[in-house]
């Protein structure tokens, strides 16, 4: 049965409201009503959107997308194709039907179509109120319904119940993944230490993020410094805490325990002092420590001055070896994950077995059902070579030590992609032409590959996450962009959940 149905009148004064109850009589499942005007989606689409999917959440629901006004020369199908993508529903279309006869309701079934498919909008049928005839051989479902009977619940209701009890995936944009996401982190809400609030970018995010209450959020500095530079740029931090990293408590406790730690390595408790000069020590220890549950940074500090006191500290998951980077790649109408992006240079097979039972775990924690691509230039043997026999081996080791494990390879990429290239390469795999997840047998194919789909395909990449290690530490790039910094807060906050 399909749980969330944007039921969406394709002309003006169509009964929308009816058929959405009429949806939820059979569904069992709750009305919500979208456009309460078409303003917002003429003046700002996106934020119309954004606020759409939050509004709309992420259980079943049965939305009535009729328009309270169609604007003089608006098409009803544009504002649909706006805002149904966003929504993780599937569509049910309602038509005045009632001047058509049965070839030109087959075309306007099939132009339809066409325009939902090029939104990303599945549409699961067509509700035709007062067709004469239905065609024979239809582009999507249809039922008839008498225009008599529009305003009828039951009627309505025994005429959709074939095409609700339909198994039809929803598409999820990137819209829609990112408001999942911050619904996640809201509904089990952690502790995030930014640690660089000398950076104009981080106190923007931190506004937005205290907006959207997706977590707990520190700050470090001095708070007089910092609430001077908010006021100056405008933000206001309400509800986000700012701890001084001078403060002397804290110090000497962070201090004794980084000693602990690092006795081995000579550290003693005046050189941890020293060592807390650096924040992203401090924050780090803060992590350590339990007084924060994840850490981002990188807007001013590189990724080795990131990742550093995480390893030295924290140190990697029970289990893991290897500290990878993955990120999420966000396409118009689904996510993937990528890795490894950003850490390890040329893993071993060893480390590439790791990386890809790191990355099934963080796809699984992050909504995506975890099918895992082993990367190579060979299709289960189709070519031969030392990367070759690396991801072979690497498939070997990952399944012998995961057997759960949905892992196939080497694959190409198009035959980890594409069915129907799969059907012919690997016709025997559970993995092939269904991937969710690409490990990449070296960091210049990860980068390269993560960058080419960003840049030419138009996929929101959300990343790097680092994987494998006890407690989550992320880094940011420099030239992180405010969104990119409220984004990775939402994912290390999620990732701290599990």
């Amino acid at each position: 049965m399909i749980s969330r149905l944007y039921v969406c009148p394709l002309a003006a004064g169509t009964p929308g409201a009816d058929v959405a109850a009429a949806c939820a009589q059979v569904s069992g499942n709750d009305v919500k009503a979208l456009f309460t005007s078409p303003d917002p989606w003429i003046e700002d689409p996106v934020s119309a959107q954004v606020a759409a999917a939050r509004q709309m959440g992420e259980g079943p629901v049965v939305i009535d997308a009729t328009l309270p006004r169609v604007p003089f020369g608006s098409d009803p199908v544009r504002f649909h194709t706006l805002a149904g993508p966003h929504l993780r529903a599937v569509a049910l279309g309602v038509l005045d039907a009632g001047d058509l006869d049965a070839p030109a309701l087959a075309e306007a079934a099939r132009i339809i179509k066409r325009r939902f498919d090029a939104a990303y909008l599945p549409l699961a049928g067509i509700v035709a109120i007062g067709a004469s005839d239905l065609p024979s051989a239809p582009e999507v479902p249809l039922v008839q319904v008498p225009a008599d009977h529009a305003g009828n619940v039951d009627t309505l209701a025994y005429a959709v119940k074939p095409i609700i009890d339909n198994d039809v995936e929803p598409i999820v944009s990137p819209i829609a993944y990112q408001e999942m996401l911050a619904g996640r982190a809201r509904a089990d809400k952690r502790t995030i230490v930014l640690p660089e609030s000398e950076d104009e970018r981080i106190l923007a995010a931190a506004h937005k993020l205290a907006e959207l209450d997706a977590c707990h959020l520190v700050l470090l500095g001095d708070p007089e410094t910092v609430r001077a530079q908010a006021d100056k740029q405008g933000v206001d931090l309400a509800g986000v805490d700012i701890v001084d990293p001078r403060d002397e408590e804290r110090r000497s406790r962070y201090a004794e325990r980084l000693a602990q730690l690092r006795e081995k390595k000579g550290m003693t408790y005046d050189k941890a002092l020293d060592q807390l000069e650096d924040i992203s020590y401090f924050a780090t220890m803060m992590v350590e420590m339990g007084e924060a549950d994840g850490m981002v940074s990188g807007a001013i500090h590189t990724t080795a001055e990131t990742i550093r006191p995480a390893l030295q500290i924290i140190k990697t998951a029970p289990g893991t070896s290897t500290v990878s980077g993955a990120f999420l790649m966000l396409f118009a109408d689904r996510a993937y994950l990528f890795a490894d992006c950003a850490v390890t240079i040329d893993p071993t097979a060893e480390q590439l077995a790791d990386i890809a039972a790191s990355s099934a775990r963080t796809a699984t924690a992050f909504g995506i059902d975890a099918k895992v691509a082993m990367i190579s230039y060979s299709t289960l043997g189709s070519g031969s070579g030392p990367t070759v026999d690396k991801v072979t081996e690497a498939t070997r080791i990952a399944r012998e030590a995961n057997p759960d494990l949905a892992i196939e390879g080497p694959l190409q990429f198009d035959a980890a992609v594409d069915p129907a290239v799969a059907a012919k390469k690997a016709p025997d795999s559970a993995v092939a032409g269904q991937a969710s997840v690409f490990i990449f047998n070296h960091l210049d194919v990860g980068n390269c590959t993560y960058k080419a789909a960003q840049r030419m395909a138009g996929a929101l990449a959300v990343g790097p996450v680092l994987q494998g290690l006890k407690k989550p530490v992320n880094d940011l790039s420099r030239g992180a962009l405010v969104d990119d910094i409220v984004n990775t807060v939402i994912i290390t906050a999620v990732q701290a959940q599990n």
